[in-house]
């Protein structure tokens, strides 16, 4: 799961544009982590919705009678899905993933190879038995994507209240 969601896109994460505003911000205090308040609620929300929707998700497909290996490969689909939303979200602590969301040209590109290596693992015969995928109609596409989106709100909230102040002070 790590080299289908982590790998490129962390690293393009890594020569994300900065900020606009990052030279008018007061310094930061040297003895402060790297891990802020705002910045940990922010990943705390993303992980837990992860796990919210990833969790719902599997059961859901069980209790509906899908067989578990339909049901193992839609989650699977949601998680990789969902750490690409994230992926885009984490470009910024304060600001929308709205505002130039494309901006990050090696991420864009990143996403777009990990999601072809997705569509081959998903519909290539000798690479579905590995990974426990198969052919998927699009209404499960459509679902996964759909719920895999629901973390971009959850994240924009934290955000707003992250920039209100109601979650600790900004660096």
């Amino acid at each position: 799961v790590n080299l289908a969601t982590d790998g490129l896109p962390a690293l393009a994460l890594a020569v994300d544009p900065p900020e606009p505003d990052l030279m008018r911000r007061k310094p930061r205090d040297p003895r402060a982590g790297v891990f802020t308040r705002p910045l940990l609620v922010l990943l705390l929300a993303g992980g837990f919705w992860s796990a919210f929707v990833n969790l719902g998700l599997f059961t859901w497909l069980l209790r509906s009678g899908r067989p578990l290996p339909h049901a193992m490969a839609m989650t699977f689909l949601s998680l990789v899905l969902i750490q690409f939303f994230k992926a885009y979200n984490y470009r910024s602590d304060r600001f929308s993933v709205l505002r130039r969301p494309f901006a990050n040209r090696w991420l864009n590109l990143a996403v777009a190879w990990e999601l072809g290596l997705l569509g081959l693992i998903v519909y290539l015969p000798f690479l579905q038995r590995p990974f426990g995928t198969f052919d998927l109609a699009w209404t499960d596409w459509a679902l996964t994507v759909g719920l895999a989106f629901s973390v971009v709100p959850v994240l924009e909230f934290v955000k707003w209240l992250e920039r209100r102040g109601v979650l600790g002070e900004l660096s």
